[in-house]
């Protein structure tokens, strides 16, 4: 099985995971083949991922960060943050969504302990939102959320703790919502002033909801950086608490990946180069090695284009070496299917490298322009995922 982006999936392709809806409704079953308006649809409702099932790949199980049914809830849980500001809750949230969002907390420690996968991104999740802000948002913060927690936990910390933390790292960027342009409001675009106020406004609402001290700090101190540039204090090294030095990276990380805030996606190896440029000065560099040496770059399952334009799925990892993973070539520079897959070791062959995720350029993809230029209608906020 593999993942495709859901613009580079043809027709008769046959889906590998259930579409369900948020309400648990069966939008398109395993099996289901795929047709053209099946594609443009899909599209359209904003999901940009599909499971496939692929010649060659049957025994390849994508990776998944944490399960459907714990996305459900977080899901549930930071709608209600954004409902509830969205509301006019501007000095504190009711105490039914703290309870909420700390239950959900809980729930995403509990299954990522049991798990024990790798740590990879991004969560797969699409919404129906209107608001692509709000949807960049929510990718954001679980993207953010799911990866700190899964260190932390690694590091050893458990309970209360770890569950403010987890909390605080899905919700670093809640005080956005509370700027006057709010999550449309961009440092590039205004006064970088008042766009910094996010911290301040972030750890205000967080802590006068009653949130642990932990998760409002996360939100105050997640743009200091270890020699001293960052805001609002300017805060260096020790000063900076190190679980949200965490927070820090990640949501480097996952925007660079991800081209949040108006900039070009790179591709994760590239990202990373970024963050060896702050390593030392911008960021702890002990914790920019453990993010190189845990994270699996390109999750099992995600499809690629290698240097040599072949289109191979992940297939496997190295422990010592995750960012060099093991492919297997599913089809040619052309496109054409192979009928003898066969599997490539990056970690071995140092002339090959990543280029690209998807099959970028098939011909038979349904173009996207064609989806930005039809009229689009959704029906609430339903979220869809692959189950």
């Amino acid at each position: 099985m593999i993942i495709m982006r859901t613009s580079e999936c043809r027709p008769g392709m046959k889906l590998g995971r259930s579409i369900y809806t948020e309400q648990g409704h069966v939008l398109a079953g395993r099996g289901f083949i795929l047709t053209e308006h099946a594609i443009y649809k899909l599209q359209q409702m904003g999901l940009p991922f599909l499971h496939i099932e692929e010649q060659g790949t049957e025994d390849i199980a994508p990776d998944q960060a944490i399960r459907d049914e714990t996305l459900i809830v977080l899901h549930g849980a930071l709608s209600h943050v954004l409902d509830e500001l969205s509301a006019g809750a501007k000095s504190a949230m009711a105490g039914s969504v703290v309870r909420f969002c700390m239950d959900a907390a809980k729930l995403l420690v509990d299954d990522l302990r049991v798990r024990r996968n790798h740590l990879c991104l991004p969560v797969y999740l699409s919404t129906t939102l209107t608001d692509g802000d709000k949807q960049h948002f929510l990718e954001h913060a679980l993207n953010v959320g799911v990866c700190v927690t899964k260190l932390g936990l690694e590091e050893g910390l458990a309970g209360e703790e770890l569950q403010a933390l987890a909390m605080g790292a899905m919700l670093h960027d809640i005080g956005r919502l509370l700027l006057p342009g709010g999550l449309a409001e961009r440092a590039m675009n205004g006064d970088i002033a008042e766009y910094a106020n996010h911290a301040e406004l972030g750890f205000r609402i967080l802590r006068d909801s009653g949130f642990p001290s932990l998760t409002s700090q996360c939100a105050l101190f997640h743009h200091e950086r270890v020699d001293g540039s960052g805001y609002p204090f300017g805060l260096q090294g020790s000063r900076i608490h190190p679980l949200i030095q965490w927070v820090s990276i990640f949501d480097m990380f996952d925007t660079l990946v991800n081209g949040r805030g108006g900039g070009a996606p790179m591709l994760p190896h590239e990202a990373l180069e970024v963050l060896y440029g702050g390593a030392g000065t911008l960021y702890d560099m002990g914790k920019v090695c453990r993010l190189r040496d845990s994270m699996a770059l390109f999750p099992r399952g995600t499809t690629v284009r290698l240097s040599s334009g072949e289109i191979g799925v992940v297939a496997g990892f190295h422990e010592d070496s995750k960012q060099r993973p093991i492919v297997r070539v599913i089809r040619n520079p052309e496109g054409t299917a192979l009928d003898r897959p066969y599997e490539v070791d990056l970690k071995r062959q140092l002339h090959l490298m990543i280029s690209g995720f998807g099959t970028s350029g098939s011909e038979n993809a349904v173009p996207a322009q064609e989806v930005k230029a039809a009229p689009i209608h959704r029906g609430g906020s339903r979220v869809f995922h692959v189950v």
